[in-house]
């Protein structure tokens, strides 16, 4: 079946409790900066941006949000993945993460290449993940029944 065109990743909010501390997180953190803030009525975005790229995640508070920290375990978002080049990649974020006493799983071996699973203030579980060279770029090939 042909599909019409998609061009590539578009961006990603997040809802979030407290907006600026959220994004001073993801400043010292990761290293995205702000592009963006803009209020609306009932609520504010905070647009980040990871600098020399395209890639963007914007944090989402509402005036009338609930209180409740994320659960990777209610239908909708389970964590979500940042693509590093390597391992020793890893290894340099493992260390980063110690340094500014962020919790972190370690480097962990998973069946698609090695990761490092975090969480942001709210509990959003995030990873960053390596691929495997091994498996090859799989992205394209379309999956067998």
């Amino acid at each position: 079946m042909d599909f019409p065109a998609v061009t590539g990743f578009g961006h990603l909010d997040l809802t979030v409790t407290d907006g600026a501390r959220s994004a001073a997180w993801w400043e010292e953190v990761l290293g995205f900066q702000m592009i963006a803030v803009n209020e609306r009525p009932g609520f504010t975005i905070r647009s980040m941006n990871l600098p020399g790229t395209y890639f963007t995640v914007q944090l989402v508070t509402h005036e009338r949000g609930t209180t409740g920290r994320f659960d990777e375990h209610a239908v909708g978002l389970d964590h979500f993945a940042l693509r590093v080049p390597d391992r020793a990649a890893l290894e340099a974020w493992a260390e980063h993460f110690d340094r500014l006493g962020i919790e972190h799983s370690g480097v962990q071996e998973e069946q698609g290449g090695p990761l490092i699973v975090f969480r942001d203030p709210d509990n959003i579980q995030l990873e960053l993940w390596a691929l495997d060279p091994s498996l090859g770029d799989r992205r394209s090939e379309k999956p067998t029944a």
